[in-house]
């Protein structure tokens, strides 16, 4: 068998850029989450929950893209 020259759990193009979008929603979430258990509604906050928003746009056009270019993906 020859061998591949990426793992198989690394994504590779677009999907990568998936994993990468949904780390950063998570840990984005989580600081946030943190922030309003402290009721730290602060300039940070705010500007937090835009970057969130801003995250969560980009991950669905990624995905869109990503069901178009690859059509059986998405199934």
């Amino acid at each position: 068998m020859a061998a591949t020259s990426h793992k198989p759990f690394e994504p590779r193009g677009e999907r990568r850029e998936l994993v990468r979008l949904i780390r950063q929603i998570q840990t984005l979430s989580h600081e946030l989450q943190e922030l309003q258990r402290r009721k730290q509604d602060t300039p940070e906050f705010d500007a937090k929950g835009r970057t969130l928003e801003q995250l969560r746009w980009r991950l669905a056009a990624v995905a869109r893209r990503t069901a178009t270019d690859h059509p059986g993906a998405a199934a």
